[in-house]
């Protein structure tokens, strides 16, 4: 159902940062909270800016560019949407989990078959750089308990838009989204741009 994060395939979307990663794991475990149903997204938690190997991240991937160093937690089990950004994105697993990922080739007259997009199956501890433009969405969960899962993306990233834009896609700052018509997204009137099943994630 689903493939190895270490695969060749993967290399298309992103690559492993080895190291350890511990701090940032113990951090969510022990003080992020979980929802009630469904996933909270905290798109910069100011507590998880001293963690040692953010600051290493920030200087590694981001040329110590501002971060947000935020998380997503959760039990979502469904594709529902792909984003992409003008830029890395960082995730790093504090439970196992599955990533759901397509590439802008995959994006074919401004839509997205869902049997294009793979499953990738990210251990605990597990730091995933995704490479600009890759799409992307919520982290998906591998048992009841959910998932735990940092988002470290350049300072401003998934704020509202304050003005009108011409690109629909263009949901919020450095977020372009492409959503499924199943998606709570879609009824908010977000871009209807994935065709085909609504991918769900068993286990």
């Amino acid at each position: 159902m689903y493939q190895e994060i270490e695969s060749k395939e993967f290399l298309k979307y992103g690559y492993i940062l080895k190291g350890d990663y511990s701090d940032v794991v113990n951090f969510l475990i022990e003080h992020s909270p979980m929802p009630e149903k469904n996933n909270l997204y905290m798109r910069d938690d100011i507590k998880m800016r001293d963690i040692p190997s953010l600051g290493q991240i920030k200087e590694q991937i981001f040329g110590l560019m501002d971060i947000e160093t935020g998380y997503c937690n959760g039990y979502n089990s469904k594709l529902n949407c792909l984003e992409y950004h003008g830029s890395y994105e960082v995730d790093i697993a504090a439970t196992d989990l599955v990533l759901l990922l397509a590439t802008q080739e995959d994006i074919k007259d401004g839509v997205i078959d869902s049997k294009d997009v793979k499953a990738f199956y990210v251990k605990k501890g597990t730091c995933v750089v995704l490479n600009p433009l890759t799409l992307h969405f919520s982290p998906c969960k591998l048992s009841d308990e959910g998932f735990k899962c940092a988002i470290i993306l350049p300072q401003g990233t998934n704020r509202d838009l304050t003005g009108p834009v011409s690109d629909k896609k263009l949901w919020k700052e450095n977020k372009w989204l492409y959503a499924h018509k199943e998606s709570n997204q879609a009824s908010l009137g977000a871009y209807i741009g994935i065709v085909g099943e609504n991918t769900e994630i068993k286990y």
